[in-house]
């Protein structure tokens, strides 16, 4: 493998800062991490009191500068701190040491101060550590490397630099993965193999491998290494899915409370079946507790024991109305119905003894023309009405009528039949026709 050497890398590597600045930016950076005795906090307190500073200067941007009892009222009113303004002078003491906090301008008994730049990129790359072990530094690289492929004329010398520190990199992370499924153990495994989900990595990649062919076909020297990067992804690609198989493996076969997250138990126990649950408790141990039972608490528990009755009770009769009969209303609605149908047959004869229906229903819309036709049968039904409807079997068909399919129909007056229906007591005129 190439040597990497001790400069980071750049855009383009003939456009660097003085050492100066380098290492001032590095003291500052560094300082946001930084203790009293030195090396950098463990605590994440610290980093909760750093991101509130921040914050604070960040809210009183707009004056230019700001002072130390500012920031703290700052803190106090929006981010209810959970430490002591002794930590909070502490750290602002560490971070005026580091440059991370410097006077706002250069003037003596300045009160005023600014939050460096550095400290805010700082508390970024703190969350991407969060989540992320680096990776996310990695494709920011790779990136930044296809931007100088993608230029007319790009630098040859920046490309092989950056080429050469992924491929660097994705060996380290190839080999910290291999050490973790060969010998790590599975809760290990499963916190550190979430930093290494990302998509599109192999693309990028490919894509940086196929523009240093096509920019540079000719040189063989940063061809190689551009396939040795390809090579280096694709052993870090196979040990990454690795990781993720030996987690799925040990999570399909066991019910291991180090495998399983506390949500996926829940959602086991609200919708996987008895059996399945029921394997949990397989490994499990326990000893069922004894009944203890003696004679004199046997004799006290029936002495006390009374069996229970179930005693039937009669329902409530129902109270009766005493305003209407609900049989004499039956009664009354069926003379009803009668007197009705045969009005309408009255009027539909006008004095004749036969009267032909078959206009009248085909002018009608469906329902008045079935209600209608139920009329004439019941009354052609009836013994004491006298009527008769007649139905032939020719079919009038007429697909522009409401009626499309219907046969002749003709009523027919019949000679008073000898049984005469019982008087009608509650017949109204209202109701002959439906609206």
């Amino acid at each position: 493998m190439s040597p990497v050497h001790d400069d980071n890398t750049h855009v383009d590597a003939k456009q660097r800062l003085s050492d100066a600045q380098q290492s001032d930016n590095l003291r500052t950076f560094v300082g946001a991490a930084a203790r009293h005795s030195g090396g950098t906090v463990t605590d994440r307190m610290h980093l909760r009191i750093t991101r509130d500073i921040a914050e604070g200067f960040a809210a009183h941007s707009a004056q230019g500068g700001v002072t130390k009892t500012q920031v703290w009222e700052w803190i106090t009113q929006h981010a209810s701190p959970a430490y002591s303004v002794e930590a909070f002078e502490s750290r602002w003491e560490v971070f005026e040491s580091e440059r991370l906090i410097r006077p706002h301008r250069s003037k003596k008994h300045q009160q005023r101060h600014s939050f460096h730049p550095l400290g805010t990129v700082f508390l970024m790359i703190c969350d991407r550590l969060e989540s992320r072990g680096g990776i996310d530094e990695l494709i920011a690289l790779l990136d930044r490397t296809q931007e100088l492929l993608d230029r007319d004329r790009p630098d040859r010398e920046a490309v092989a630099h950056n080429i050469v520190f992924c491929q660097w990199v994705f060996q380290t992370f190839a080999v910290q993965l291999e050490a973790l499924v060969v010998d790590g153990s599975l809760k290990e495994l499963m916190e550190d193999q979430w930093q290494y989900r990302h998509q599109d990595l192999d693309q990028r990649v490919l894509r940086l491998n196929h523009d240093v062919n096509r920019h540079f076909p000719k040189d063989v020297d940063l061809v190689h290494k551009a396939v040795v990067m390809v090579e280096a992804e694709q052993r870090y690609a196979h040990w990454a899915a690795q990781a993720l198989l030996r987690v799925l493996d040990r999570a399909g076969t066991t019910l291991d409370f180090d495998v399983l997250s506390a949500e996926e138990y829940l959602e086991a126990a609200r919708s996987a079946p008895p059996e399945q649950l029921a394997e949990a408790g397989l490994a499990l141990v326990a000893d069922a507790p004894r009944v203890w039972l003696d004679a004199g608490a046997v004799v006290d528990a029936l002495e006390a024991f009374v069996p229970r009755h179930r005693v039937r009770y009669r329902p409530p009769v129902p109270e009766g109305s005493a305003d209407r009969d609900p049989f004499g209303a039956v009664a009354e609605r069926a003379v009803r119905e009668r007197a009705r149908r045969e009005r309408a047959a009255d009027r539909m004869l006008l004095e004749q003894d036969r009267a032909e229906m078959t206009e009248e229903l085909r002018r009608s819309r469906w329902p008045r023309a079935v209600r209608l036709l139920t009329d004439l049968i019941m009354l052609d039904a009836d013994p004491h009405a006298p009527y008769r409807v007649e139905m032939g079997t020719e079919l009038i068909i007429d697909r522009e009528a409401w009626v499309t399919h219907l046969h002749p129909v003709t009523v027919h007056r019949t000679k008073i039949p000898a049984v005469l229906p019982p008087p009608d007591p509650v017949a109204s005129e209202q109701g002959d026709e439906e609206p």
